[in-house]
């Protein structure tokens, strides 16, 4: 077997193993694609997203917050140790005894050590319910926090669905603008065929190129759109823009069939800003009630030892009783706290009754918004239905030499905007559910179980 033989067999076998390694690595790359649901991408955000995660620390903070009140309930205990060593030289007095004896010396150097210790407890008996509301005003603070994480679930939840929703929006709407180009080339190629034959005119023929020039515009703008909500989307559920992402689309366009009377009833008991009203109004009236206790005495109880002295063991004392807090006059800064938080309190007050009163047309009017648009989506879809035939019957009434380049341009302009219409109204529908359900504050039981 000479060389050449060799070569013809190895050169096409190295071809071959080269292209199924090529293959075999453009599908393990192709495996590291992720697909992305609507839940998927919700239960991402939850996690990843930053303006969730900064309320959720928010609310934890508040919680710990909380259990700082709790330290009032407990004995406080501190404990102290010393020692130091001092050094003395007497020049005055140069005598000292030893033995019984009197010596004289020029002068006298000493040091002394000095030990002591001690431990001190003091215990609040009773504060007249200072302490107690303040713990109260801290404790509806953390839930009003544990409402506002929800709140920004929900709201952070609904901007990924309207991103969501956005992105295959555009998509189908360049499909729309794609097809639309194809048509318009399609008519601009029959209207030259027509004219280079003579049996059309050059005007058919330059309007047809005009019109496919802007279908190929409004497509590039189109693709580009795409790509802009597709990074949108990833912005919001807190993904980097990288293409290993595949998103899938799960919406399904169905009816809405809850009453709005059942709707009302759902936002008043689970909407978090409504719930973030009413705590600020709770945590306002235990302010007002920790306020007034400056005007109260509090009784302690305290207990202390303390040992010293310049050797082991220590000199020891022990002490123990009762005290009294009496205010007398604070420069009128109880009064001050009163009236601040009282007028907390009223604001508070009127700020849930609004919330409440918004929230109440809110839904009120996303309830009429969505079964409004169903309707209209309906409508719209038979509208696209029409308006594809009439462009259907207008071609071919061209191609025969029936119809005009004009009524075939206009039946394909309304086509067009028949289907975009009905597209953007369908993710309308979308929007505006998603919309209700952020506002009964159900975006996460709604989508995510």
């Amino acid at each position: 077997m000479n060389i050449k033989t060799i070569k013809k067999i190895i050169l096409p076998l190295f071809f071959l193993i080269t292209a199924i390694f090529f293959t075999n690595a453009g599908n393990s790359y192709g495996a590291t694609k992720k697909i992305i649901t609507l839940k998927d991408a919700l239960t991402l955000a939850v996690k990843l997203y930053p303006g969730i995660l900064t309320s959720k620390y928010s609310y934890l903070s508040s919680v710990y917050t909380k259990n700082e009140t709790l330290s009032q309930y407990y004995p406080q205990i501190s404990a102290t140790a010393g020692y130091s060593k001092n050094s003395f030289m007497n020049v005055d007095n140069n005598t000292v005894t030893s033995n019984g004896q009197i010596i004289t010396e020029p002068g006298i150097n000493y040091s002394l050590n000095d030990y002591s210790a001690s431990l001190n407890a003091t215990y609040m008996l009773y504060s007249f319910g200072s302490r107690y509301y303040g713990y109260l005003n801290a404790k509806y603070e953390m839930k009003g926090a544990d409402a506002g994480y929800n709140y920004a679930v929900n709201s952070d939840l609904y901007n990924v669905i309207l991103n969501f929703a956005e992105y295959f929006a555009d998509k189908e709407l360049m499909k729309a603008d794609k097809e639309n180009l194809k048509n318009d080339e399609i008519q601009y190629k029959a209207a030259e065929a027509f004219y280079k034959v003579g049996t059309g005119d050059l005007l058919d023929a330059e309007t047809a190129k005009a019109t496919m020039e802007t279908a190929k515009a409004a497509y590039i703008n189109s693709i580009f759109s795409v790509r802009i909500a597709r990074l949108a989307l990833l912005n919001s559920i807190g993904l980097p823009p990288s293409k290993n992402y595949v998103f899938v689309n799960t919406l399904r366009f169905k009816p809405f069939k809850s009453k709005l009377k059942g709707l009302i009833k759902s936002a008043v008991k689970n909407n978090p800003q409504l719930k973030q009203a009413l705590y600020a109004v709770k945590a306002a009236k235990a302010s007002v009630r920790q306020s007034a206790g400056g005007y109260y005495p509090t009784f302690n109880a305290d207990f202390s030892y303390t040992g010293a002295n310049s050797a082991f063991p220590l000199n020891r004392n022990y002490s123990a009783g009762l005290s009294v807090s009496i205010p007398i006059f604070n420069g009128f800064l109880t009064k001050n706290k009163i009236d601040y938080s009282k007028a907390a309190l009223n604001s508070s007050i009127w700020n849930k009754k609004l919330t409440e009163s918004n929230l109440i047309y809110g839904v009120s009017s996303d309830y009429y918004a969505l079964n409004n648009q169903y309707l209209t989506v309906k409508a719209l879809k038979s509208s696209e239905k029409a308006s594809k035939l009439a462009y259907t019957l207008a071609f071919k009434s061209y191609e025969v030499g029936v119809g005009s380049m004009v009524q075939l341009v206009t039946a394909n302009a309304q086509y067009i905007s028949a289907l975009t219409s009905y597209i953007n109204g369908r993710y309308t529908y979308f929007y505006l559910k998603a919309k209700l359900y952020s506002d009964l504050g159900l975006i996460p039981e709604h989508y995510l179980k």
